[in-house]
């Protein structure tokens, strides 16, 4: 992101962070095109609102702590982590929201690993601000990305392609199934 930053036009240099849905189409791809070339893993989770139940609607900590925990869980176990597994999220959650989804965050990603891998293997929850985190502004950029692909593909102006590659998992949480 610091080798992006500094490629990027004047108009740019003054945001305190890089954001998908304030960057134009151009920048956007160049973003995308760096993160590709990392040889980063891709990891994310569809899923189509029209199909949650009425009642998660509205409870919607509740959702997110599920299905945060579903991918993060998903992924320790692809990956057979036998280690500390470090997940660093977006600082959007405060006091008693934050412990909450801390706990269910450290319970829910490790259950789905075999009783050698949970022995081994410590999460290590970490908040961190955006603006002052690249990883999360590139992230950012993968969901902006993800998000515009699945609710408006449009093949002129769609650059999942960049990352498409990348990406290792996707979960399509509700693909098929029925309420």
């Amino acid at each position: 992101m610091n080798r992006v930053k500094k490629k990027l036009p004047k108009k740019y240099s003054n945001i305190p962070e890089l954001k998908y849905h304030n960057t134009d189409d151009t920048y956007r791809r160049r973003v995308l095109e760096c993160i590709s070339k990392t040889g980063v893993d891709i990891a994310y989770l569809l899923l189509r609102k029209e199909q949650v139940y009425p009642r998660l609607k509205s409870q919607r900590q509740i959702l997110y702590n599920y299905l945060t925990g579903f991918l993060v869980s998903t992924v320790i176990s692809d990956y057979e982590f036998s280690s500390d597994v470090n997940v660093i999220i977006d600082k959007s959650l405060d006091g008693v929201v934050r412990e909450e989804f801390d706990r269910y965050l450290a319970f829910r990603s490790l259950e789905n690993g075999s009783s050698r891998q949970l022995a081994m293997c410590q999460l290590e929850i970490m908040h961190a601000d955006s603006k002052q985190n690249l990883c999360i502004q590139a992230a950012d950029f993968i969901a902006g990305t993800v998000h515009r692909h699945f609710r408006d593909y449009m093949p002129y102006d769609d650059h999942y392609f960049v990352i498409e590659g990348n990406v290792k998992i996707c979960l399509d949480f509700f693909n098929g199934r029925q309420k």
